[in-house]
């Protein structure tokens, strides 16, 4: 910058004149004023995964109960397939003792 051009003692002053606060304290400000940017961005961002992560928690809390449904909607169908075939078979059997006693007496 302007200042590594002129001469060591010199640049202070002209800065001064010029309305540029000498580096060494503005700096000092600015780091400060960098340091409080940083940490507030840092607080943005930490609340921004907070809030990410208490979407995805309660997403997956959803997630966990529709599949806990879905598997006792399945378990419900499968115990009435179950019934259904066990009805069917003695409805089969019953049925083939009435044909068999139908085919005993005819003879």
């Amino acid at each position: 910058g302007v200042s590594q051009v002129l001469p060591k003692n010199s640049s202070n002053s002209f800065l001064k004149s010029v309305g540029i606060k000498p580096v060494g304290t503005s700096q000092a400000s600015s780091s400060s004023n960098e340091i409080e940017l940083r940490e507030q961005l840092a607080a943005e961002a930490k609340a921004a995964v907070q809030d990410e992560l208490e979407d995805l928690k309660k997403r997956s809390e959803e997630a966990e109960e529709k599949l806990a449904r879905t598997e006792r909607e399945l378990e419900e169908m499968k115990k009435l397939t179950e019934i259904n075939t066990k009805a069917m078979e003695e409805n089969n059997a019953l049925l083939k003792r009435i044909l068999s006693l139908n085919n005993a007496s005819s003879t």
